[in-house]
């Protein structure tokens, strides 16, 4: 027995359908089965994710804020994406997936619903595309309204040529894919351009996040110098536009992680948001609370009417008959009467007979 022989990835001849001689190895077909297996479980994945996030996203979204264009954008955007991403799956149990068919490179037994499947996984994805960039430039105008007309304008023109190019280079490769589909080809002469797709957007992302992260940088550091340490919705978009800007770069599914993230940080957003106010809610019942009850024992002490002198006019007398209805409210203790500094009050009972 030869001990150079590797049953493992030994040629195997296949006879085609004209009855030609087709030489392959199991070597080709293993690699054919573990790319198969491994593209099922990153789609499979992806799919799962953006079902649950959208499912928490309409939960979760107070029915006040499901009319706003960002919210319809970010939905569309998921639901685009679990189209893209069942077309592609349905992929493995169509006739592409078959061994034959692979190895001998003959699809035509593949029915017309698998090349329709796929192409429409080529039109939903530059869908997506299209969602996540509008999305984007909404999001940039809202975070920088306050600045100066001008240079709104000026980031307005960049942030729409931002998300055009990458739109458009989209679109030519999704055309060029889509006429290679139909007619059963491949694409390895246009890796170039889908290169310069996947370039194009990642550097549109990169633009967009890098003005949500200065600009929100900014506004942190000076509500820091007033004060406001208070984790809150600005820190929450700060922090998933660095992680927005850096790990969908490094990863292959940049799309569905951008997708995933802006509701996501939508989400987390509005939560910090609610704690923030029922904390502020429960701190402000509290003083209230606390003023009412010691109020309420001041007011008990004045059963007879008083004469308040000031120090500086000693001959001013007022008097002050008790009020048997609400008591008045104080914008900053509650209720009570405030008494202004450097004041000395006085009572005494007046006697019914005496003439004032």
């Amino acid at each position: 027995m030869n001990s150079t022989f590797d049953p493992f990835t030994q040629n195997i001849t296949l006879i085609g359908s004209d009855g030609t001689t087709i030489i392959s190895s199991m070597g080709q077909a293993d690699d054919f089965l573990h790319y198969m297996l491994r593209l099922s479980i990153n789609y499979g994945t992806q799919l799962g994710a953006c079902i649950v996030l959208l499912l928490v996203l309409l939960l979760l979204t107070r029915p006040e804020k499901r009319v706003s264009s960002v919210f319809v954008l970010n939905v569309a955007a998921l639901l685009a994406n679990i189209i893209r991403l069942a077309c592609q799956l349905s992929y493995f149990s169509s006739g592409f997936a078959r061994m034959y068919a692979l190895l001998a490179g003959d699809f035509s037994r593949v029915s017309r619903g698998a090349y329709a499947g796929q192409v429409m996984a080529s039109v939903f994805f530059t869908l997506v595309l299209i969602f996540v960039e509008v999305s984007l430039v909404l999001q940039v105008q809202v975070v920088c309204s306050n600045l100066r007309r001008q240079y709104r304008i000026l980031l307005l023109g960049a942030s729409i040529l931002a998300a055009l190019v990458p739109i458009g280079v989209r679109l030519a490769y999704s055309v060029l894919n889509c006429m290679e589909i139909m007619h059963a080809g491949t694409m390895d002469h246009l890796d170039w351009l889908e290169s310069a797709t996947n370039i194009v957007s990642t550097v549109s992302i990169c633009f967009f996040c890098a003005v949500f992260v200065v600009k929100l940088g900014l506004a942190i550091k000076m509500r820091k110098r007033l004060g406001v340490k208070q984790f809150g919705p600005m820190k929450v978009i700060f922090i998933m536009g660095c992680q927005t800007m850096t790990i969908p770069e490094i990863s292959h599914n940049l799309l569905t992680l951008v997708t995933i993230s802006l509701p996501l940080s939508s989400i987390w957003a509005g939560f910090a948001l609610d704690q923030a106010n029922s904390t502020a809610n429960s701190t402000a019942s509290r003083h209230n609370l606390w003023n009412m009850l010691s109020s309420d024992s001041a007011v008990r002490d004045k059963s007879s009417p008083c004469i308040s002198s000031s120090m500086t006019s000693p001959n001013t007398t007022c008097y002050s008959q008790q009020s048997t209805g609400k008591p008045q409210q104080d914008p900053e203790n509650g209720f009570g009467i405030s008494v202004a500094h450097d004041i000395s009050v006085h009572s005494y009972r007046k006697d019914p007979h005496r003439d004032v």
